[in-house]
């Protein structure tokens, strides 16, 4: 199943799709601490993620 994390910092527009929520999480991980400075606990990264359904 498809995972979609939209970043909701500032005027971002991150956004990433994946078959795999590891993925996801890592590179969610990434963005923030390279484009925001900041860290995401994984309950925000969580919560943040949306599993897409295919039509």
């Amino acid at each position: 199943m498809p995972y979609q994390f939209e970043c909701s910092k500032g005027s971002c527009q991150f956004l990433i799709r994946s078959s795999s929520a590891d993925e996801v999480e890592r590179l969610v991980r990434a963005h923030v601490r390279m484009t925001h400075n900041g860290r995401l606990d994984v309950a925000d990264i969580e919560r943040g993620t949306e599993r897409i359904e295919l039509a």
